[in-house]
């Protein structure tokens, strides 16, 4: 009598397969939000020395979302045809080239420039991988998956804060060049060699995957079609169906709210030393143990949602603490320790909320649909990642505090919550 193989075990299956990509993913986006922010902490040099003002600066960072929003639908398109190692290849490898240029800013029209080509190269990145992600994992997995994918936001605040503080000032002045100089060299230069390997690291689908045995490979096809045919809601498949469809451009302006909060974070440092940090090292340390609890409990939240199977309840609680946090700013003016707390619940919500979001985009679309969908709602919604910076630095440079202008990022961010609780449908997920 033949021998039968055993059926391979669906959980085994899928941490083999987030083993195999998910570090490498990881590393990529903890690079990619590194050199999107670390200008947060470069500011505190280089305002001064240019002779810039905050809502210059506002516009320096808003400027980086002109180019994303511009190439982010095409980058996800074509994506869809040529692959995922080769797009990321060519990302990765464009943006470290700018952000290693940026070192040579001398004004602020150079960053203007560079802040752009910076967003323009980098476009596609975010919804590309959460694209890619839709290839490997089935909804009852993406949130899982989504969550190690997006973690990597809090700990680029971690590694940011590591290293932001002592190469501006340990290295400030060697070789001649300042240290927020000697920040962009270090920031840009990881994202090139990642660039680089990611044609040899990643797989674009699972049934190319040579780490997968046949019957793996099929396990995760047949998940993907259970899926779909799980679908009641006869998931938008075309370019025009998505655009058709009031549920993509409900999650447009819920994105919208969520950029508008989350861009600010360039903010922080600022905030840390009005509040009595003594230094820009004091201040990157601090936020350094921030974004260590804030990673936590972006995984906590995710892992409790797929968990529970439930997306709506856990948006609503994170929107709430991060948009209380935010209003509660003022409160702990002049407190350290105070104003770095409500920052540690303001961004723990913030991101765990907008984590917790994208894992429901994938579950009404899907193929050339879900290309289109995905890069639509990343690419207008980061009109809120432009007009957020660009508002809170207006007003910080008018008025001289930057509550007023979070706390406008904070009332967005309820609005956005309310509707991506009540407005968006929630389809039932169910587990293989």
């Amino acid at each position: 009598m033949a021998d039968i193989q055993a059926a391979p075990n669906s959980d085994a299956v899928y941490r083999k397969i987030a083993l195999r990509l998910m570090p490498f993913l990881l590393a990529c986006y903890i690079i990619n939000y590194l050199d999107r922010v670390s200008i947060g902490y470069a500011k505190l040099q280089f305002v001064p020395e240019l002779h810039l003002n905050e809502a210059v600066f506002g516009l320096i960072t808003s400027a980086f979302f002109i180019g994303y929003i511009l190439f982010e639908i095409p980058s996800n398109l074509l994506l869809l045809r040529i692959g995922a190692p080769k797009t990321l290849m060519r990302i990765m490898t464009l943006w470290g080239l700018v952000v290693v240029s940026m070192a040579w800013a001398q004004n602020e029209y150079w960053f203007y420039v560079q802040r752009f080509l910076l967003g323009a190269f980098e476009a596609g990145f975010f919804p590309g991988v959460l694209l890619y992600l839709s290839f490997w994992f089935p909804n009852h997995q993406r949130g899982r998956a989504t969550s190690l994918f997006l973690v990597g936001i809090p700990l680029s605040g971690v590694l940011g804060g590591a290293i932001s503080g002592g190469v501006m000032e340990g290295m400030d002045g060697l070789l001649g060049m300042r240290g927020w100089r000697w920040l962009f060299l270090v920031d840009g230069i990881p994202a090139v060699l990642l660039g680089l390997s990611a044609w040899f690291v990643l797989t674009d689908r699972p049934e190319n995957a040579s780490f997968l045995s046949p019957a793996e490979k099929q396990l995760v096809v047949d998940d993907m079609a259970a899926d779909r045919a799980a679908h009641s809601h006869a998931p938008a498949g075309s370019i025009m169906e998505v655009l058709r469809s009031s549920k993509v451009w409900l999650m447009v302006v819920v994105y919208f709210t969520m950029a508008f909060l989350n861009t600010n974070q360039i903010w922080f440092p600022t905030l840390l030393r009005k509040s009595g940090a003594g230094s820009v090292t004091g201040a990157a340390w601090i936020l350094a143990g921030v974004w260590v609890i804030v990673a936590g409990f972006v995984l906590l939240v995710s892992r409790n949602s797929d968990r529970m199977l439930e997306r709506k309840w856990h948006l609503l609680l994170t929107g709430l603490l991060a948009g209380g946090a935010y209003l509660a700013l003022p409160l702990a003016a002049g407190n350290l320790w105070a104003t770095a707390f409500l920052v540690m619940l303001s961004a723990g919500g913030g991101y765990a909320v907008f984590t917790v979001f994208w894992t429901v985009p994938p579950v009404w679309l899907e193929g050339r649909g879900a290309a289109m969908g995905i890069a639509l709602i990343s690419a207008l919604g980061q009109f809120g990642g432009l007009s957020g910076p660009a508002v809170v630095g207006w007003i910080f440079q008018e008025t001289g505090s930057l509550y007023t202008g979070l706390a406008i990022a904070a009332l967005l961010l309820l609005i956005g919550t309310a509707i991506a609780v009540f407005a968006i449908p929630h389809a039932r997920l169910r587990r293989v």
